[in-house]
């Protein structure tokens, strides 16, 4: 019961400042003509708070909102290396994908290709030619942010930019 504390103080805190500020702009019973238009006033006046920070609210709980979970796609080479292609789907087109690398012997990913900006999992195709080429196939606009390595050890990463598919 503790822990409901601060959120019923917090309900009970809006729930009063609602009711003063519908007080206000009504003000029942008030008879003298200066003190009903005061009244008014002061009740929009403890609106345009509400009316200014509403939006911010929900503005910034659209932003911090959870983004849809990481998708992971890995295309293994027949002699056991792999590339793991990521996505991340991000508010407002903010997407991100990358594909990274683990070679044989190794435990760690080594990133050789990352693009910001809107798309899809589908919208990268990885292929292994052989153990030493990967060839990337993928859809992005001129301006997105993005970037290909050419060669990791021994193996020769091949991007291709098939232009915008949307």
């Amino acid at each position: 019961m503790g822990h409901l504390m601060p959120s019923l103080g917090g309900i009970a805190s809006v729930l009063g400042y609602l009711a003063i500020v519908t007080l206000l702009l009504w003000a029942p019973r008030v008879r003298r003509r200066w003190l009903r238009v005061t009244s008014r006033i002061l009740g929009v006046a403890t609106v345009v708070p509400i009316v200014i920070i509403l939006p911010a609210l929900i503005f910034g709980l659209a932003l911090s909102s959870g983004n849809p979970p990481t998708q992971t796609r890995i295309v293994p080479s027949s002699n056991g290396q792999e590339a793991r292609l990521s996505y991340d789907g991000g508010f407002l087109g903010r997407d991100y994908t990358e594909v990274a690398l683990k070679l044989t012997g190794s435990c760690r990913h080594i990133a050789v290709f990352w693009h910001a900006g809107p798309s899809s999992l589908d919208d990268v195709h990885v292929e292994w030619l052989d153990n030493r080429h990967l060839r990337l196939t993928y859809h992005a606009r001129p301006g997105d942010r993005q970037h290909c390595e050419q060669q990791v050890r021994d193996v020769t990463i091949v991007c291709t930019s098939l232009g915008c598919s949307y």
